[in-house]
């Protein structure tokens, strides 16, 4: 009897962990879908408009796919009550597909509406992550590494395709519905591996007391707006340098956008890692946020001041940036988990709205970026660019500190 117990509890678990990584590959593939979508722009304008458009319009893809995921986290939790986490997960899977049929679309204005039903597709997918992980993981270290994994799955993705574009730069922009194709077909394959194995589970809680904390006090919290419109010039920063600069860098610098791709991406994933280790030895928070904020946004002026002096040193200082970039991502992130009387409820709201917040923030900003480059040019375009960027700096300034008890006993010893 103890035996089947067991072995059925190894099967949960086994289920779980093929969910999981459904999960996380279908979400490094939306983040593969997007990168190469965004770096083919000048290809794709060419065959829907005939030759060089409005950087506006050039970029309106990347704003649809922002503006999106402002919504697509509140349409998640409505869909995950109505569905379930199995009915939901696999309807998000199946909107990254549409990543496909956008492709063979014959206009852009079509193309943009489907990469952006994709978008909601994608946001759904990091979302339904969590509940997942806390349902199939009850061992705290397990659960932080995973975590830690999910946050750095659109990394991983973008990294993919800078690789690709760097080895092979010019087989990925001779055909870029080819190009797309390829990575979007791969949602398929998540796509049928969810509907084979995939398992529905209860996510509400027994048990509990419901908190008196809802949406209008949420909108009233002073931090979780602080909090927000940082992570939304962050953003400004990452987005903007991974998704948008490619072929600016082309255009207007002697630096070749792939490879800044790739070192922003690349020294990401190892500044994640490095993150989780600072972050679990309990060290004050808000010093570490503001020295990796000053770095991640100095290193990258610098980086555009010798763009066209010293394209060796830009790259250097690219790789510090996107290094200092991601040690924050998994400290920043975890802030609300640490707030005293932080409850799940409160955590679900403020995390809802904390990202309808950043996007939103981070998708005017990309707008009067486009602007600016349009009617004014590379340098003021640019100027914009790290004032926007260094926001997050100030806004920093004013969290709490979070890990009290720590800094106390650093200062007693």
């Amino acid at each position: 009897m103890k035996a089947d117990e067991n072995m059925e509890t190894i099967n949960h678990t086994k289920k779980g962990y093929f969910m999981m990584a459904v999960l996380w590959l279908a979400y490094v593939t939306f983040a593969m879908n997007w990168v190469a979508g965004s770096s083919l722009t000048p290809q794709i304008t060419e065959t829907f408009f005939g030759g060089p458009v409005d950087p506006i319009i050039s970029q309106l893809v990347n704003y649809s796919i922002t503006t999106a995921r402002v919504f697509a986290n509140i349409l998640a939790a409505i869909v995950l009550m109505k569905l379930g986490p199995r009915k939901a997960a696999g309807t998000a899977i199946g909107l990254l597909m549409m990543g496909l049929v956008a492709i063979y679309l014959p206009n852009y204005w079509a193309y943009t509406v489907a990469r952006m039903v994709m978008a909601v597709g994608g946001s759904m997918v990091i979302v339904y992550m969590n509940p997942i992980v806390a349902h199939y993981v009850k061992n705290s270290k397990t659960k932080l590494r995973i975590n830690a994994a999910n946050t750095v799955a659109y990394n991983a993705g973008a990294f993919i395709v800078a690789v690709l574009f760097t080895v092979f730069a010019k087989q990925m922009v001779a055909n870029w519905r080819v190009t797309l194709t390829f990575f979007a077909s791969l949602t398929i394959l998540f796509f049928i591996g969810w509907l084979w194995k995939a398992e529905n589970f209860e996510t509400k809680e027994t048990g509990e007391k419901t908190e008196s904390y809802g949406y209008k006090d949420a909108l009233k919290d002073g931090f979780l707006w602080r909090y927000g419109l940082a992570f939304a010039s962050f953003l400004t920063l990452y987005v903007l340098s991974l998704v948008s600069f490619k072929a600016i860098f082309d255009q207007y610098t002697l630096l070749n956008g792939s490879v800044t791709n790739l070192l922003i991406s690349g020294f990401g994933i190892l500044g994640t890692f490095a993150g989780i280790s600072i972050g679990n030895k309990g060290v004050p928070r808000k010093p570490t946020l503001l020295f990796s904020g000053i770095v991640m946004v100095g290193t990258f002026a610098l980086a555009i001041v010798f763009a066209n002096k010293i394209p060796l040193l830009s790259y250097t200082l690219i790789s510090i940036s996107g290094f200092a970039m991601y040690i924050q991502y998994p400290i920043f992130l975890n802030l609300p988990h640490e707030l005293k009387g932080m409850t799940p409820q409160r955590l679900t709201i403020m995390f809802g709205l904390f990202w309808a917040i950043a996007y939103a923030g981070q998708t005017i900003a990309t707008i009067i970026w486009s602007f600016i480059l349009g009617s004014s040019g590379y340098t003021p375009a640019m100027i914009f660019f790290i004032a926007a960027s260094s926001l997050y700096i100030f806004l920093v300034a004013t969290f709490p500190e979070t890990r009290q008890r720590e800094a106390a006993a650093r200062k007693a010893a």
